[in-house]
């Protein structure tokens, strides 16, 4: 997996540039801190799953630096763009635009790790695109939100496990766990697993299902 990443703070660029590749040693990521160097890198590339941008960052002049990428870029190329977390209305516009994503600041290492395959993957990921953050902050706080079942699936998930190898572990069918699986989803607002993943580390959810204190 290629990434291109333009970040304008250097110290948190270069944390997150090392940080990502210890946990993911297949993954290759391009840093910038700058939009021109963005574009130079992009242009220099002969292959990138996809690309961040920094709103933040000195000459992005907010859209239309993501336009400028747009227009060097292949279209099977997804582009995100990277700032302070923002309301649902602007995540709906993104998406409008065509921006394939929006990685918050707030992202910890592992939920940027997993938002990244989400976008390498050709899918979207906004945090609260069409999520409704206030259903589920009310949902995951009261008891038994998550199934025992559910609460093995989601462990499973966590730990890299495939449906065949949770449904060994547990003594089911790998289509109980896919039942299982889509109403996990479907709690955590997830469009599929590696989204569920991405989801339950957002949450601040323990792989027992509870939150993380």
């Amino acid at each position: 997996m290629r990434i291109l990443l333009g970040y304008q703070n250097s110290l948190c660029r270069a944390f997150i540039r090392d940080h990502l590749a210890r946990e993911e040693p297949s993954l290759q990521i391009l840093v910038a801190g700058t939009l021109r160097e963005c574009l130079q890198l992009a242009a220099e590339s002969s292959h990138l799953d996809a690309v961040a941008l920094d709103l933040d960052m000195i000459d992005m002049d907010g859209l239309a630096g993501y336009q400028q990428m747009r227009d060097q870029l292949s279209e099977s190329v997804p582009i995100a763009l990277i700032g302070p977390k923002g309301t649902n209305g602007e995540m709906r516009d993104y998406l409008s635009r065509g921006i394939a994503g929006y990685l918050p600041y707030s992202l910890s290492t592992e939920a940027l790790l997993a938002a990244l395959r989400i976008l390498a993957a050709g899918e979207n990921y906004m945090p609260v695109d069409v999520v409704d953050e206030t259903r589920i902050e009310s949902t995951r706080r009261s008891p038994g939100w998550l199934t025992g079942r559910e609460k093995d699936v989601l462990t499973g998930l966590l730990n890299g496990q495939s449906n065949k190898e949770i449904a060994r572990d547990h003594g089911l069918s790998e289509v109980t766990i896919k039942h299982h699986l889509k109403s996990l989803r479907s709690k955590l607002g997830a469009r599929n697993r590696t989204h569920a993943v991405c989801r339950a580390i957002e949450l601040g959810i323990t792989e027992d299902g509870h939150l993380a204190v």
